[in-house]
């Protein structure tokens, strides 16, 4: 029964540290874009439960974040 949090931990565990840590410095303001990118896709998972559309969503998110903030 406890082999099911394997999965949600390794990808916690891969996924946490590049978004609150790029470049490998702490960022956890409004102008991180791996941030803000993280944030619409945990949302968008959260609203439609769609693993694909999540993906896009974060994706597309992280791109145009990346264009106008930095």
């Amino acid at each position: 029964r406890a082999l099911r949090y394997v999965p949600p931990a390794v990808l916690s565990a891969i996924i946490l540290p590049e978004i609150f840590l790029p470049g490998g410095q702490p960022d956890y303001s409004l102008l991180n874009p791996r941030l803000l990118a993280g944030v619409l896709a945990a949302l968008t998972a959260w609203r439609t439960r769609n693993t694909f559309l999540t993906i896009v969503i974060g994706m597309l998110g992280l791109y145009l974040f990346q264009i106008f903030i930095q």
